[in-house]
């Protein structure tokens, strides 16, 4: 339901005329103690708003919030930042967050918190729906079972997930968000039988997680820790604890990202135990690298390395039969993740040796930059200003096609780099970063 229909019942359900409803906004902020517009101007807004042709900004949204019990930013930021055990209410709180998302609101404020991660952590793996002994089984049913709705919205979800790796989170999400909404949440009230349910949420979940994935790319932090939280809903529903280890390990990587490096630990801990020894190779290995990146970030050596000892075993157990939606962590991004882990250990020799082995044809537009920039940083520590100038250089190639505020935070970190920022080489890849707007743009990160 849009918006301004959602306003519109609830004003109907009421029995209030427009005028009814103004009298009660208007008494609400003086309550709050708020200035807002006058009757003329709030009727004309009303009428807008109730036919989806404008939305009220943040201040209107908690007043009609208030007056009307709809939902406001803040409740569902509290509502989302915990797991949420009722599967009904995780489905309309992802309706809710994918139409604000889609309206482009701003959604939660910049002090916003991003997830309660333990309790996160508690609610998926001691409160799930399912037994862990019915995992076995109905993971298989929901894999073999033919449901063509779900084989559709995978379908979908892979395209989208390889437009993303080619051209970023910016690019794929409004069109990932209005496919959700339109194609996938209306699926979820549908009654199926049990093996074709578990079948729909488990392809689901998998846009979930992309759409998490994708906000997070654009930089919008607190709004893509809550798809990865309610698609945890829809993993689970689904029985797919390869999903939830997934999504768990992708809030790892989030939170290595923002420098939360205990929490990027303990939650890349948390997705191996989901998987309780029974994911596939690929996925393990995934997990594991999770881990291996938030010790390394730490500045641990010897946990990293035994870390990083458990992935390869994994990954060389190979013969598994993997999800689809693992297909993209090959031997070149496997190589990737060390090469970040190596880089954040200060071992340049090793770092460049999986930079090199991470670059293949293959490697997707976005990986290959951030690979660049590690080799460039890798090769900035080495002394050779030249070569990594060149590397980053390379990397710089993709702007104004990748749409990533990840990538940017990329070039804008490596910009800043000590002391060799005089050298005349890299003062010119500062002045064509310059030239490119991606040192002048506002840099910090919206939620």
């Amino acid at each position: 339901m849009a918006f301004g229909e959602e306003l519109r019942v609830a004003r109907q359900q009421r029995g209030w005329s427009h005028s009814r409803l103004i009298r009660a906004l208007k008494d609400e902020a003086e309550r709050q103690g708020l200035a807002i517009m006058g009757d003329a101007s709030l009727k004309t807004a009303l009428s807008r708003w109730e036919n989806n042709r404008n939305v009220p900004d943040r201040i209107y949204r908690r007043l009609l919030g208030a007056v009307l019990g709809l939902p406001d930013a803040e409740d569902i930021a509290v509502r989302t930042s915990v797991y949420e055990q009722d599967i009904e209410r995780a489905i309309d709180l992802l309706e809710v967050l994918t139409r604000w998302d889609h309206e482009d609101q701003p959604v939660f404020s910049p002090t916003t918190v991003l997830v309660d991660s333990d309790r996160v952590i508690s609610g998926y793996l001691f409160a799930r729906s399912h037994s862990v002994n019915d995992f076995r089984p109905q993971i298989a049913s929901y894999v073999t079972e033919p449901e063509p709705v779900a084989s559709r919205i995978r379908a979908a979800a892979g395209g989208m997930m390889n437009a993303d790796f080619e051209q970023g989170g910016g690019h794929v999400r409004p069109g990932l968000i209005q496919y959700f909404r339109h194609s996938v949440a209306p699926e979820l009230c549908v009654d199926r039988p049990d093996g074709q349910r578990r079948a729909l949420f488990g392809a689901a979940a998998e846009v979930a997680q992309l759409l998490g994935w994708s906000a997070y790319d654009a930089g919008r932090q607190a709004v893509a820790t809550r798809y990865f939280t309610l698609g945890l809903r829809l993993a689970d529903e689904a029985c797919d604890q390869m999903m939830g280890a997934r999504l768990l390990a992708n809030l790892s990587h989030q939170y290595n990202a923002l420098g939360k490096y205990q929490q990027a630990l303990t939650v890349s801990r948390a997705a191996q135990a989901a998987l309780r020894g029974r994911g596939t190779a690929r996925v393990e290995t995934m997990c594991v690298m999770m881990e291996v990146r938030a010790l390394a970030s730490m500045g641990d050596e010897r946990g990293a390395a035994l870390a990083i000892g458990h992935a390869e075993r994994l990954f060389d157990r190979g013969a598994d039969e993997e999800p689809a939606w693992i297909s993209y962590y090959d031997a070149a991004e496997f190589s990737g993740d060390l090469a970040h882990a190596f880089r954040d250990l200060g071992a340049v020799k090793n770092s460049r040796e999986f930079a090199s082995a991470a670059l293949t044809p293959a490697t997707p537009r976005r990986t290959r930059a951030f690979i660049q920039i590690v080799d460039a940083e890798a090769a900035m520590r080495t002394g050779d200003i030249e070569e990594a100038a060149h590397l980053a250089a390379a990397a710089l190639s993709s702007v104004g096609i990748l749409q990533s505020e990840r990538y940017l935070r990329y070039l804008r970190r490596f910009s800043a780099t000590g002391p060799v920022l005089n050298h005349p080489v890299m003062a010119e890849f500062v002045r064509e970063l310059r030239d490119r707007k991606v040192l002048t743009d506002r840099a910090s990160i919206r939620t």
